[in-house]
């Protein structure tokens, strides 16, 4: 239905009051085709009637254009001012259509830059023309080409602005997308917690607005979640129960299948489950072995008849089918040569494909600047540095001068109207600026030395240079993720101070001075690539030329535009990879034998189902957690650069980004396959789990950078709830920019260049535990009671650093305060075990065992977490060594000095290992079940006792109370 009739709606990211204005279908349509129409009218209108001189090389020949001007140039210029007027249209035209469909700040900034731009080239150009015209003294032929140098520099990004603008609008106009996000209701959606006036107005509070810690009470606004049913049953003994499985691979997955081994009754009592990363693995296994959704065309042929067994007491016991389909599938990410062969073919193609769509571009950019600079001179070719035209040195001299007055002006009249406008108007010029430079200065540069380098080197660089660089990037993108460095302990440390023991336990991290050569190497070599041949192509010119930039360019939008990104990188590869371990039912045979039964490949274990517990089942709602990555625009504190992002049956989303309903949103992303791939439990375990990726949040590295360009990264792009929101709340206008059916080139880019912004439609969703590694916040703003964490995240001692961090980000980000019962955890130092004696063989083990892997507390919530008085227990079960572990384990930790700290990075598990961590696990259920006393220590001598003892804070006794609870 046209819009003509209908109020205006406001952005999706806007609040109400601002709004923006645009016409219907039909005037879009005529205003985009006019446009088009009315440049290409006034061209040919000049090409028939306007002498035919070489006007381009005699508006930049400056001074050293003789006079007076050759015959027929005067009527040439004067039939340049009705072109002027018909290119001049278009331009403004086409910005105008371009600001209808900008949905992002950033958009519409560019498109406000372009608007600027349009202006610029339309007075460019008129002063152009009078000064020739004019034909007076010579430097105003130099000033006639200073306005040409302007004219071509802002033409560029004004073209190619109001040529985007159309081709959108017309697209969006005349074919109406096929999206099903109109099936989304307003109440499917909840907006994220607003941060800045602009941000979407959220639901409304029925109770009076106030300040003090907003940001507290934001963090808990979870849908679902019953604060007052919390407070109940805590006031009649009745904890609410998480458990909470922390990151680190199948290192990770493994302890905590030991440990929900042992802690199974208590799991069965528990409300949440959540999981993050490599605790995910096993999160995931329990879920998919218990719900009682199928697959269309069921789970197995033979066997149609037969239900699976799903009893959440007995999934994934020691001894199962299902744990021994998991041992016999260990090295799920390649068990044979063949599947290793397999694994490095599909990290080369992904490879090969993004290297690609990151330089054909560079080809395609390259021979149309090559054509630029042959058709429109603005710098003579042809020296190694070429020397600007005198007009462009004066243009950017005086656009310098401008630029700082203006900035002057606005500094000292930032309040007024005219300050503002002399602001904008520097930061318009500077764009301008820095685009002439480019254009005049820059690019001719690298022309220059890249014609200098490929004289007489064409056929070495051109064959050894492409494979060279893929070649190295391979080597040091396999480097980046398999490198391993061991520091083995020895008894040679056993003199070290207590200071240094933490330093010899380590596990294998990518952190090698060799690695990082290759990487930063890689990097600068792709970079430098990238600018030869975008140069290198520039210096060619022919019909060899044209044809290979159309081939190319063809290539480029096929692949570019016809394929999801995302599909090219590792994770449908780790998803898949993952799911042949992890992914099975327990089916009774006929026979009355019983299996394990691998889900296909075929089927999609859709969250809203898959993820969902059986009615009357008892076993806690899986909470996956993962983050969503946010850059450059302050909405996270610097080191963090990314906001939690969880997956559940009923929600997806974080309390800063909006929450969207799980079954609606499957409903609406129904024709967009790879959406909906990655909205499943199989899905959302691998999202979880995707460790090494472009972005790492709190985790980032330096080579990040490294795994876009290579394809070798984990992480997907799932739909923004902010986005959701808005058009959950406007229904859909032709002009709003639908939700992708495919992760397509634009998105690789980001991942390229580290932009990502909560503005949109798709944020890019990696590991959990770039955010909290241990799931404890998500646990937190949940309102637990009672908090059982398995903590394998590896962190090396002395100090639990995933646990602090957890600490410190809950403080910060809810203002739950954690109170140890021993303040500074000494019980899990390196050595506070009681040591074994030197005859023993083990005794080597001294500097690594500890008193006590456990580690309790009482948690304290603020009043902002709508709880009164409630406070809880928390108990963090640690992998680490202790005396009184059987001796087949501590023979394996003798014979093996990184355990239990292997790298995160090392996923090819043998039997050994998985069955040494399972077996750690267990042994740390039974420590949680039955917990040692620690001898108790002197009593200190009592204080004198105060006149009148003040009134007891409600903190503290309520600690106490929580204390006397049982842990």
């Amino acid at each position: 239905m046209d819009r003509d009739s209908q109020p205006p709606r406001p952005n999706w990211h806007e609040t109400g009051p601002r709004q923006r204005r645009v016409p219907g279908r039909a005037a879009a349509v005529i205003t985009a085709l006019a446009a088009l129409v009315v440049p290409v009218a006034g061209w040919w209108l000049y090409v028939a009637v306007a002498p035919r001189v070489d006007i381009i090389a005699i508006e930049l020949s400056g001074s050293d254009q003789p006079l007076p001007l050759p015959d027929g140039v005067t009527t040439a210029l004067w039939w340049d001012f009705a072109f002027i007027a018909c290119y001049g249209a278009g331009l403004l035209l086409g910005t105008t259509a371009a600001r209808w469909v900008a949905s992002t700040p950033r958009g519409r900034r560019i498109v406000r830059f372009a608007l600027v731009a349009a202006v610029v080239v339309i007075a460019a150009d008129v002063v152009e023309n009078v000064l020739l015209l004019t034909a007076g003294p010579t430097w105003l032929l130099d000033v006639a080409t200073a306005a040409a140098v302007l004219k071509f520099a802002a033409l560029l990004p004004a073209a190619v602005v109001a040529l985007a603008g159309v081709v959108v609008v017309l697209k969006r106009a005349l074919l109406p997308s096929q999206s099903r996000i109109a099936t989304l209701r307003a109440d499917d959606v909840q907006p994220g917690e607003p941060l800045e006036l602009d941000d979407p107005l959220a639901v409304r509070e029925t109770t009076t607005a106030s300040g003090g810690a907003a940001r507290w009470r934001a963090g808990y606004r979870v849908p679902g979640v019953d604060v007052a049913d919390i407070s109940n049953r805590f006031a009649q003994g009745d904890d609410t129960v998480g458990f909470c499985l922390s990151g680190g691979g199948i290192r990770a997955a493994s302890v905590a299948m030991g440990g929900l081994q042992t802690l199974r009754s208590e799991l069965l009592g528990a409300k949440y489950l959540v999981s993050v990363s490599g605790g995910g693995y096993t999160a995931g296994a329990l879920q998919q072995a218990l719900t009682s959704a199928v697959h269309d065309d069921r789970f197995t042929d033979r066997d149609a008849d037969i239900e699976p067994r799903r009893k959440p007491e007995e999934a994934y016991q020691h001894g199962s089918a299902e744990e021994n389909h998991v041992r016999r599938h260990l090295a799920y990410l390649a068990d044979t040569p063949w599947e290793m062969v397999t694994a490095l073919g599909v990290l080369a193609r992904g490879l090969l494909l993004s290297l690609f769509l990151l330089f054909a571009p560079a080809v395609v950019f390259g021979v149309l600047a090559g054509w630029f600079y042959r058709s429109v001179p603005l710098t003579p070719l042809g020296d190694v540095f070429p020397q600007p035209r005198m007009g462009a040195l004066y243009l950017l001299g005086a656009l310098v001068v401008v630029v700082f007055l203006l900035s002057q002006y606005w500094q000292r009249q930032p309040r007024t109207n005219e300050g503002q406008l002399a602001g904008r108007a520097a930061r318009a010029l500077t764009g301008i600026a820095l685009v002439v430079g480019a254009l005049t200065v820059v690019i001719p540069s690298l022309i220059g030395v890249a014609d200098w380098i490929l004289a007489d080197r064409e056929m070495a660089i051109a064959v050894g240079g492409p494979i060279g660089t893929v070649v190295l990037t391979y080597v040091a993108t396999l480097g980046s993720i398999l490198w391993k460095h061991r520091t083995r302990i020895t008894g040679w440390f056993r003199k070290r101070d207590k200071r240094d023991k933490g330093d010899t336990v380590t596990g294998a991290a990518p952190s090698g001075l060799l690695q990082r050569v290759f990487v930063v190497l890689t990097i600068g070599v792709l970079g430098a690539a990238w600018l030869l041949l975008f140069a290198g192509s520039a210096t060619v010119s022919g019909d060899a030329a044209l044809w290979t930039a159309i081939v190319v360019g063809v290539l480029l939008l096929a692949i570019g535009l016809g394929f999801d990104e995302t599909s090219l990188s590792l994770h449908p590869f780790y998803r898949a990879r993952l799911a042949r371990t992890f992914a099975v039912r327990v089916v009774c045979r006929k026979d009355n034998r019983v299996v394990a039964v691998p889900y296909r490949n075929t089927e999609l274990t859709r969250l809203s189902t898959y993820g969902a517990v059986e009615e009357g089942m008892r076993f806690p709602q899986v909470i996956f957690a993962a983050a969503a990555q946010l850059t450059g625009e302050s909405r996270t504190p610097p080191g963090l650069n990314c906001v939690s992002y969880t997956m559940s049956a009923d929600w997806v989303g974080g309390p800063d980004i909006g929450w969207t309903a799980t079954s609606p949103l499957e409903v609406a992303l129904k024709d967009r396959i790879h959406l909906k791939r990655d909205l499943t439990v199989q899905g959302a375990v691998a999202i979880s789990g995707a460790a090494f990726a472009s972005a790492m949040g709190r985790a980032a590295r330096w080579y990040q950078v490294l795994l876009a360009v290579s394809g070798a990264r984990l992480g997907t792009w799932l739909p923004n709830p902010g986005y959701l929101h808005a058009e959950a709340r406007s229904g859909g206008g032709w002009e709003r920019q639908p939700l992708p059916s495919a992760r397509r080139l634009p998105y690789l880019l980001k991942e390229v260049f580290g932009s990502y912004s909560h503005h949109d439609r798709l944020l890019h969703v990696t590991d959990g535990g770039h955010y909290d590694n241990l799931g404890l916040v998500e646990l937190f703003r949940r309102r637990c009671t009672k908090i059982y964490c398995i903590d394998a995240s590896g962190d090396k001692p002395p100090t639990a650093t995933a646990l602090a961090e957890a600490l410190r980000l809950a403080q910060h980000e809810l203002g739950v305060r954690v109170e140890l019962d021993h303040p500074w955890p000494g019980d899990i130092e390196p050595g506070s075990g009681a040591a074994l004696p030197p005859e023993n063989p083990l005794s080597a083990l001294n500097e690594r065992l500890v008193q006590d892997p456990i580690i309790r507390g009482t948690v304290i919530y603020p009043p902002e977490s709508g709880l009164a008085a409630v406070t809880g227990r928390i108990v963090i079960a640690k992998a680490l060594l202790w005396p009184e572990l059987p001796y087949s384990l501590l023979a394996y930790a003798a014979k093996h000095p990184e355990f239990p700290h292997d790298s995160t990075g090392d996923q090819w598990f043998g039997e050994g290992k998985f069955s040494a961590y399972t077996e750690l696990g267990r042994r740390l259920g039974e420590r949680v079940l039955h917990p040692v006393a620690a001898p108790a220590p002197a009593p200190a001598p009592a204080p004198p006792a105060p006149e009148a003892a003040p009134p007891a804070p409600a903190a503290p006794e309520a600690a106490d109370q929580a204390a006397a609870r049982p842990a």
